[in-house]
């Protein structure tokens, strides 16, 4: 595609991580194929930064949020939103993409209508089992909505049957790279243990985070921890089994593939990730603040027999009996990795690029 036939598409959503890293493997495949990307999202969220981090068009727009609840703030809101909606008709008035793929999130919503009164086409994906309420509100105007599981094809009436795609979630290539390795400095500290890696989340988990510290001493008896403990609760340690770290950017597809076992939250990307590298799993998934879908997340995922669940009220010696429990277990072990291993079938960027090209062509 040389640089007169260049097609642009549009890439929208935000608001959490989980609205945005997925869509970075459907990016570079298509930056590879000649495509210029632009991302709509919003003034402030976290969006911004990470899509600027990858030298992307980046255009901000006005967004409210969507509550299933009575407050104020939905009057003040709606005229967000509709300042958001005229502000994307222009921008994809004056761009013209070839198509609008949706990452879900409040700021999705007035691209998308936009997108469809342009008869721009609009793909969807959300990465949860049941779809958020953006995700519901923009299945009406896409053109293919991909969902990551066969279980959450049944949160949709049968009306977007034909629309519907059971797509899974896209995850980096470096994540199923067997040739990564870690540093040589950080493979001599591990001295050949086993590796633990705890992760919960870009900003951390205070309730993982407190575990952690509680069990610190005993579980470094036998092997080695890194932690991603979140730049608000980073605390160095002195501990030479213990590698505590605000946040893992660059290290973390090699750090997975490491791993023996992963300690985390049960948001979407992460178990994709982890499940792309190998790793067994054992989740405690958000419950206070959430609408379940880490819950529902981690159901599959230990279904599949590649993670276990920790329950809500775990406590010290829950949480050091239950990692005892998988790493002193070979054949649970194995079973487990074989399990990760064995649960992405067809890359997710490979099938959403598939039917990018086929709305092209239409």
């Amino acid at each position: 595609m040389g640089p007169q036939e260049q097609k642009i598409i549009a890439v929208t959503g935000g608001g959490t991580g989980g609205h945005v890293y997925p869509a970075l493997p459907v990016i570079r495949k298509l930056q590879k194929q000649g495509y210029d990307i632009h991302w709509i999202g919003s003034h402030r969220g976290i969006e911004k930064n990470l899509v600027q981090n990858w030298a992307l068009s980046y255009h901000s727009v006005s967004t409210g949020k969507l509550r299933r609840y009575f407050s104020l703030r939905n009057f003040t809101d709606i005229f967000r939103i509709l300042l958001g909606f005229f502000q994307s008709f222009f921008l994809l008035s004056r761009l013209r993409p070839a198509l609008l793929f949706s990452k879900g999130g409040f700021v999705s919503v007035p691209p998308v209508m936009a997108a469809f009164l342009l008869k721009i086409p609009v793909l969807t994906h959300d990465s949860d089992v049941d779809p958020g309420l953006a995700t519901r509100i923009n299945s009406r105007f896409a053109r293919r909505i991909f969902v990551p599981y066969k279980e959450s094809l049944r949160f949709f009436s049968q009306k977007y049957a034909p629309r519907l795609v059971v797509s899974g979630n896209p995850v980096r290539e470096e994540f199923s790279n067997s040739d990564l390795t870690l540093p040589e400095d950080l493979e001599q500290k591990i001295q050949g243990r086993k590796l633990i890696v705890v992760i919960g989340g870009s900003l951390g988990a205070e309730q993982l985070n407190g575990l952690v510290e509680k069990s610190l001493e005993t579980l470094t008896e036998e092997f080695f921890v890194i932690h991603q403990m979140g730049e608000k609760n980073y605390k160095p340690s002195d501990n030479p089994f213990y590698l505590p770290l605000p946040f893992i950017n660059e290290e973390l597809p090699a750090i997975f593939r490491k791993a023996d076992l992963a300690v985390s939250r049960a948001g979407a990307g992460t178990l994709w990730e982890l499940a792309a590298a190998g790793t067994p799993s054992l989740l405690l998934p958000l419950v206070s603040g959430s609408r379940g879908d880490q819950i529902k997340n981690a159901g599959v995922f230990a279904s599949a027999g590649l993670s276990v669940i920790l329950p809500d009220n775990t406590d010290r010696d829950i949480f050091i009996r239950e990692i005892y429990g998988i790493l002193n277990d070979e054949d649970k072990l194995k079973s487990m990795k074989s399990a990760a291993n064995d649960f992405i079938r067809v890359p997710a960027a490979d099938v959403i690029l598939e039917y990018i090209h086929k709305e092209e062509k239409i």
